[in-house]
């Protein structure tokens, strides 16, 4: 009899702010802002630059990522 080998997960932090620039970051070269611990997840692991909003209004994209659907199916103003 053969043991499988064991299952592998993968680990995924999701962080939401609300009204972040990209260049609201200290990471991203502002140096008036400290944000030392976005920084430090920044520095090791995987940094996303170009990416997708469903709506500027923090609601209604909240909702979408929640839901999965657009702001105009949810109906989160």
């Amino acid at each position: 009899m053969t043991s499988s080998p064991p299952v592998r997960h993968t680990n995924i932090l999701f962080i939401l702010t609300d009204d972040q620039g990209p260049w609201a970051l200290g990471c991203a070269g502002n140096d008036e802002i400290r944000t030392p611990n976005l920084d430090r997840l920044a520095a090791s692991g995987v940094r996303m630059t170009n990416f997708f909003c469903a709506s500027p209004v923090c609601s209604p994209a909240r909702a979408s990522i929640l839901t999965g659907t657009m702001p105009s199916q949810h109906g989160v103003h």
